[in-house]
């Protein structure tokens, strides 16, 4: 039975600034749990990415790196909204230790409306995640995947933010997926003029019958250290057989 766990990184695009900026960025990922197979996985990325933003355009990309301890027919893709796990029988259950180059993702993000005070603030995102990681180490599919989605919020010091994407799925030669439909919803509370605390819930539904759809709360602190760096923690608790047990990640940001 081979077991397939995809990533979850969303970023809502609603902070575009007026003048043209590029942001390098780094983080750490890290999940646990048994997504209903009786067996422990565990997941870390490191991942690096890069934003240009201008006016109302954003343009990103983004690199990891995996590590997985899982059984052999466990195999983890990236991509920037997640897909729940599945099952196929085509690998042995074998435990193994492996890394490597993960799945890159690139895409563009447009705010229709801006996020001004009071207001609400609708982006429309659009990406690809490319299949540079080895499908032969199950790493990756070795397919391409293709991701809409729509963020909406209004913004102030206490801000509701709310999520919709549907995700097209490349097709492995060995097995056959569903697309997905994601939708993720929370809220999101200034402290002081730098940081800002959020509480979500997410949900992404099953890839293949027989698997439960993906839940997860998930709460994160993000605050600027300075006129430059900023840093981002998050962490999670899954409410479905199909979701890692627990989760948390790091970020840092730096504007060249």
């Amino acid at each position: 039975m081979k077991i397939i766990a995809i990533a979850v990184s969303t970023t809502l695009p609603f902070a575009q600034p007026a003048h043209a900026q590029i942001v390098a960025s780094s983080g750490a990922d890290y999940s646990s749990g048994r997504y209903g197979t009786g067996q422990r996985i565990s997941i870390a990325t490191a991942s690096l990415g890069l934003r240009a933003a201008h006016k109302r355009l954003t343009i990103f990309a983004a690199i990891p790196v995996v590590r997985i301890d899982a059984p052999a027919n466990v195999v983890v893709t990236g991509g920037p909204l997640g897909l729940p796990l599945f099952a196929d029988p085509t690998r042995p259950a074998t435990r193994i230790r492996r890394s490597g180059l993960g799945d890159a993702t690139i895409g563009g993000a447009y705010q229709l409306l801006d996020p001004k005070p009071g207001r609400v603030a609708l982006a429309l995102t659009g990406s690809i995640k490319l299949p540079t990681a080895s499908a032969a180490r199950g790493l990756g599919t070795g397919k391409t995947d293709f991701a809409i989605a729509a963020d909406v919020a209004r913004a102030g010091k206490i801000t509701p933010f709310a999520q919709i994407a549907y995700t097209v799925v490349g097709q492995p030669a060995s097995f056959r997926l569903k697309n997905i439909v994601a939708a993720k919803g929370g809220v999101a509370l200034r402290v002081g003029k730098t940081s800002n605390v959020s509480l979500s819930y997410s949900y992404a539904s099953r890839a293949i019958a027989g698997i439960a759809d993906r839940r997860e709360l998930g709460a994160g602190l993000e605050t600027a250290l300075s006129n430059r760096l900023s840093v981002g923690v998050q962490g999670s608790v899954g409410l479905s057989r199909s979701a890692p047990a627990a989760g948390a990640g790091l970020r840092l940001g730096l504007r060249l």
